[in-house]
């Protein structure tokens, strides 16, 4: 419930160490690098260029691999334990990198092989037309005479006719389509270019079959043949391709170890460095100091830790307890507290979860999210953001399960309408469990919101009260830990007894009026008190005094939460209306099944996204207004690389054997 203390490590290593210190420190995820101070030399160690580029043919061939591969897919993959350096000294890794070549191999022959096949295919459909024509396709004449083989537009078969008859050749046709019409036609070489000239005015296309030889059935034949041998090698070269798909988790292990590589080569770029030393400087929580601690002792190193100065802007890393930790990528979306401020995680995730569910209050809705979201972390092993992600969205399931309850929403009204279209039941049959009861039947312990909105409007507008007192009140904490009493006492303190005067008027009236007036003369009093003269200060105090236009919007904004909770209500009731519609017909009782299921499905998917829109704003304008100090960077430590795999270390791992990659 609070952002973790910070400190500075610097670390003077032998530099031949310095690539097993920042693997190791990647491991521990628990240390920020800092940029190398411009005054001192950068350890100018390794190209990654060559890393890259071999990172990147392994990631080239994976989709391959893993579209072919036989093991059982998931849709979240846990990562799996892996020591990078006993997976180099195994066989797995020249299992890996052979697949990886031969995955290369066989992805350029196939590329090559579709376009020999296109090649091939060309050439069956250019010669297609010509297969009656009885002459090699090789034959271009005599000495005397020219031989041409083309085609003209099928308008212009009447003109070739009558062209043959100008000048003096008899065209052979061959076959026609719906454009085009094709023939051969013999002709003196002395008139050939004459010929030829008057032709192509008309459209003429002459046949190019360069390198074929044999009649055009023949190369139809040996084309469509070589076809099929060339998809038979393609067929084989898949096979094979599916039997390296078997290696698919050593290549994913290597890809990690090669991008682990590069970023390791990528932070040592961040260290300062000479002929002999390296320094290493980034921030650590001081919760992390003794596994860090740890670590630097396997080395020969020189190491302090040391508190952050106070010009410094250390990163944030938010500290939680466990069901407060799932909301804090909302606080994440928002802005990261500053460093040794107030994390708001924590009492922010009560009112998430309060106002998430009477926003979206129904009970078969909430279980249906609590159950996907919990049995999806139970077994499917999401990754720690995932599976923060879907707890906060299971928990807030639990809140509409309970409002739903309250106010008798079971997928809209489905019990009573399941009762009132399908079995028939009258009004006076309908239970009625309202403790607070309806103009209706209805199965509230509370109220139906839709018959009673506006004590739905009135309990939405006092949670927001609630809600916008606790910010003040944090506000006010704050200030009193900052050693501004005064101010929490008149910024806070002066609003807080207006706003119990406003309260306690409805209990009592005249009490009510006297605290009412004190609070309005206390802010009049104490809000202008930092300015200069006495006509600044009476501006101020009537400045503090229209703020209460501010709080009054504020409070107005939870209106939100009736109109989100009668949105789904409204929908829920149209979706049970179609559902039924049938009534007890063998129909009715076919079609309700399908109709219930989509239409409740949309509304679930719809009602969740437009609450978690709604409940953030809240969050972020209404409540993170009265005290939030945002502007942190949030804390990324060095990691390896973990798409596939969870790098652990070798029992045996020692710094000499890890000194190089």
């Amino acid at each position: 419930m609070s952002v973790s203390a910070m400190e500075k490590l610097n670390v003077v290593i032998a530099k031949d160490e310095a690539d097993a210190l920042c693997r190791r420190l990647m491991r521990l995820r628990a240390v920020s690098l800092l940029p190398v101070p411009g005054d001192l030399p950068a350890l100018k160690e390794g190209d990654p260029g060559a890393v890259r580029a071999h990172a990147a043919r392994v990631d080239a061939v994976l989709p391959e691999l893993t579209k072919r591969s036989r093991r059982k897919k998931a849709i979240f993959a846990r990562p799996n334990p892996v020591s990078f350096e006993e997976f180099r000294r195994g066989e797995g890794f020249e299992r890996a990198e052979r697949t990886v070549n031969e995955t290369e191999r066989i992805g350029a022959r196939r590329t090559e092989i579709r376009a020999l096949v296109q090649k091939e295919e060309a050439l069956m459909i250019a010669v297609l037309p010509y297969l009656d024509y009885p002459l090699a396709l090789e034959l271009k004449g005599t000495r005397e005479a020219r031989l041409f083989l083309g085609s003209l537009p099928l308008r212009m078969s009447t003109e070739l006719v009558r062209m043959g008859d100008e000048l003096g050749f008899v065209p052979d046709v061959i076959s026609q389509d719906r454009n085009r019409v094709y023939f051969s036609l013999l002709v003196h070489r002395k008139e050939a270019e004459a010929v030829l000239s008057a032709l192509r005015q008309k459209g003429f296309e002459a046949a190019d079959f360069s390198g074929a030889a044999g009649t055009a059935a023949q190369v139809y034949d040996a084309a469509e043949e070589r076809r099929f041998h060339l998809r038979e090698e393609d067929e084989r070269l898949s096979g094979q391709l599916t039997i390296l798909a078997d290696n698919l988790s050593e290549v994913e292990i290597l890809s990690d170890m090669e991008h682990t590589t590069l970023l390791c080569e990528e932070n040592k770029r961040q260290l300062a460095g000479s002929d002999r030393c390296a320094f290493l400087s980034g921030w650590c929580p001081v919760s992390a100091r003794e596994k860090v601690t740890a670590t630097l002792e396997k080395f020969t190193a020189a190491y302090e830790f040391t508190p952050p100065e106070p010009d410094e802007e250390p990163p944030i890393l938010l500290r939680n307890n466990a069901y407060a930790r799932n909301f804090e990528w909302v606080v994440g979306m928002y802005a990261y507290p500053k460093y040794g401020r107030f994390d708001p995680t924590f009492i922010m995730s009560i009112f998430y979860f309060i106002i998430f569910g009477l926003m979206f209050a129904d009970a078969g809705y909430g279980l249906l999210l609590s159950a996907a979201c919990f049995l999806a972390v139970r077994f499917l092993h999401p990754r720690e953001g995932m599976k923060r992600f879907l707890l906060m969205f299971g928990y807030c399931g639990i809140s509409c399960m309970i409002c739903g309850v309250l106010f008798g929403a079971y997928f809209g009204d489905f019990p009573l309408a399941f009762l009132r279209y399908m079995l028939k039941y009258t009004d006076a049959e309908l239970p009625n469990l309202a403790l607070l009861p309806g103009t209706a039947a209805n199965v509230a312990v509370l109220f139906d919101p839709l018959q009673n909105p506006m004590a739905f409007l009135l309990l939405a507008l006092g949670v927001g009260a609630v809600h916008l007192l606790s910010g003040m009140a944090v506000r006010a904490c704050i200030l009193c830990r900052d050693g501004k009493w005064l101010d929490a006492l008149f910024d806070i303190g002066s609003y807080y007894l207006l706003f119990a005067g406003i309260g306690v008027i409805f209990l009592a009236r005249v009490p009510g009026i006297c605290l009412t007036i004190a609070g309005v003369l206390a802010i009049l009093a104490t809000q202008g008190r930092n300015r200069k003269g006495v006509a600044g200060r009476l501006l101020g105090g009537f400045g503090g005094l229209y703020n209460l236009v501010g709080y009054v919007s504020d409070l107005l904004s939870y209106s939100r939460i009736l109109a989100l909770g009668l949105a789904a209500g409204i929908i829920g009731q149209v979706v049970n209306i179609l559902a039924t519609l049938g009534g007890p017909t063998f129909v009715g009782w076919v079609l309700m099944l399908p109709v219930f299921l989509l239409g409740h499905v949309l509304n679930l998917a719809i009602n969740v996204l437009g609450t978690f829109v709604h409940t953030s704003r809240l969050q972020y304008i209404e409540f993170f207004g009265k005290f939030y100090e945002d502007g942190g960077t949030p804390f990324r430590p060095m990691t390896p690389a973990d798409r596939y795999t969870d790098e652990v270390e070798a029992p045996e791992e020692t710094p000499a054997e890890t000194g190089t990659v």
